[in-house]
């Protein structure tokens, strides 16, 4: 009689999520070795359509960009916070809050202050805290580049951030409240982790089938009828190892046999719907995923499904509605409340937000057509906007634009209506760009005002006085002609001059930034840095004299 014998070639074991603390040491671990970060990393790096959410998500809570409501005396605050804050941190602790729910960052004071200077993305997988003291706190964290290799990446220890420290550098950690675990959060889509693996091994599964014939599995039928158990248990052991894997596909067996009658003869199994069950798995692994994620509509993450709503468009605005107020937007309060937080060291007061990123939506084609057709108001400056470099600039002063000593600068240049802002303006020196940003009201009426706020651009003054010569905000003219262009550096948001306002109605102003290029110091006796302490001189710029004229 034949003796069958069933091998299981490989068993799925659910990572197990603990805070871990070792003997001997003072921080606690997300699991050993942290696998509980690396283990949500991997979900998102090899889940379709888990990461596909998880872009969309953190997409949607950076939006636009960190931003607050100011008016002008509040502007060199704003400008603290765009320089500690830079876009790219910001981008990155976004990623991190939405991946893990956590995030944490580097706050460094200056020098010769208590006022903070800088601050870093410290990526949260690589940052873990210290045992809370006697009264529950936690005082410190500890990073590491590599927690699987102490000896080579040795862990630092870093105060933890408090208001009014004198501490020159210390971490802060935004994290959310999890109900099982103190020391780390739970991502609110934490149920749907099985399912981004399943989606993932499919993936696997369905090459290797491909790769073996489309076959399921095969017998192994070993007709010497051998009775010793170690030599079993050898070939069980063998089998196991060089057929297991993705890598050991469509291998094939050499067997070296006495005879025929004694051969090992190796049968395929064959599943005739095979491709259903694949199609099951991977719809049942995807609707999943979208619950655990509250997903309210899979169109928003590009993912196009039939739905009940009457077009496309009406479905994407409702859901992204309802993703915004039920997922995007506590994601984005935990994390301003923290940046607010730490901007107190620097006496910054503002109430922080992320500008809505909005989807594009075509209701209809008579919509699109009539879009089409009815140009963006201010379409024409605001193109030839810049976005604020903070990378390679310094902004050391931003006020209110003052004619009288905007009216002392003497270049000369024509304002033909065309404008190029990929240029140096003819008012910036070798070592400082002069810059102007619409600013004022945050809660505009008109179309061009709201237009300008929501560009977040910077500007040149030539292209901005080349502006008018186009008429870029028809029906907001000065009087007796309001169709026709006006002076944008001037009138801004237009509106029929008057006694009362002889500056126009609007209620927005032009600000002016001074950035310096990092990194550069000039030798101020070089007849550029002479020349340039002129041009300086005369753009306003507190604190910089002639050298030696």
């Amino acid at each position: 009689m034949a003796e069958v014998k069933a091998i299981s070639l490989s068993s799925h074991k659910t990572a197990v999520f603990e805070e871990v603390k070792q003997s001997g040491k003072k921080y606690v671990l997300n699991g050993r070795n942290n696998i509980g970060y690396n283990y949500v990393i991997d979900r998102y790096k090899y889940s379709p359509t888990n990461s596909a959410i998880l872009d969309s998500y953190a997409a949607f809570t950076y939006g636009r960009g960190l931003m607050a409501n100011y008016d002008v005396s509040l502007a060199p605050q704003m400008a603290i916070v765009q320089s500690l804050f830079k876009k790219d941190t910001v981008r990155k602790l976004v990623k991190d809050f939405v991946l893990f729910h956590e995030c944490s960052f580097e706050v460094i004071l200056g020098k010769t202050g208590n006022e903070i200077a800088q601050i870093n993305h410290l990526p949260k997988n690589k940052v873990v805290p210290s045992e809370v003291n006697e009264k529950g706190e936690i005082e410190s964290y500890w990073y590491s580049y590599d927690w699987n290799d102490l000896r080579k990446y040795p862990a630092e220890e870093i105060p933890v951030f408090t208001v009014d420290t004198k501490i020159k550098k210390t971490v802060f950690v935004i994290k959310e409240y999890s109900i099982d675990s103190f020391y780390f959060a739970r991502p609110s889509y934490y149920s749907g982790l099985n399912y981004a693996e399943l989606e993932e091994q499919i993936s696997i599964y369905c090459i290797n089938h491909i790769k073996n014939g489309l076959s399921a599995g095969h017998i192994i039928n070993v007709n010497e009828g051998i009775t010793d158990e170690e030599v079993k248990s050898e070939i069980e052991r063998n089998i196991i190892r060089k057929w297991t894997g993705s890598e050991n596909a469509n291998k094939f067996i050499l067997s070296f046999n006495s005879n025929k009658e004694n051969a090992t003869t190796l049968e395929s199994v064959s599943v005739a719907d095979a491709h259903q069950q694949y199609q099951f798995l991977t719809e049942e692994a995807r609707k999943q995923l979208l619950v655990a994620h509250k997903v309210v509509s899979s169109s928003i993450i590009g993912i196009q499904q039939a739905t009940g709503f009457s077009s496309n468009a009406d479905e994407i605005e409702t859901a992204f509605n309802e993703t915004l107020l039920n997922v995007i937007k506590p994601l984005q309060d935990s994390l301003t409340d923290g940046f607010e937080y730490v901007l107190t060291q620097n006496k910054i007061s503002l109430q922080l937000f992320f500008e809505s990123l909005r989807p594009k939506v075509e209701k209809t084609t008579e919509v699109v057509k009539m879009s089409a057709e009815k140009k963006t108001v201010g379409i024409e400056l605001i193109q030839l906007g810049e976005d604020e470099d903070l990378e390679n600039y310094e902004l050391i002063d931003c006020k209110p634009v003052d004619y009288d000593e905007e009216e002392k600068l003497t270049y000369n240049f024509a304002t033909t209506g065309t404008a190029n802002s990929n240029r140096k303006s003819v008012y910036d020196t070798n070592f400082y760009l002069f810059r102007y940003r619409y600013a004022g009201n945050p809660t505009p009426e008109r179309e061009f005002c709201k237009n300008m706020l929501a560009a977040n651009k910077i500007y040149r003054r030539e292209d901005i006085e080349a502006m008018g010569e186009v008429t870029v905000n028809a029906g907001f003219g000065m009087h007796p002609t309001p169709d026709k262009p006006y002076s944008i550096w001037k009138f801004k948001g237009g509106g029929l001059l008057s006694a009362n306002f002889t500056g126009g109605t609007c209620k927005h102003y032009w600000e002016k930034l001074t950035y310096k290029i990092k990194d550069v110091k000039p030798d101020v006796k070089s007849p550029i840095a002479i020349e340039d302490a002129k041009k300086d001189r005369a753009s306003g710029i507190a604190g910089i004299a002639p050298h030696d004229i």
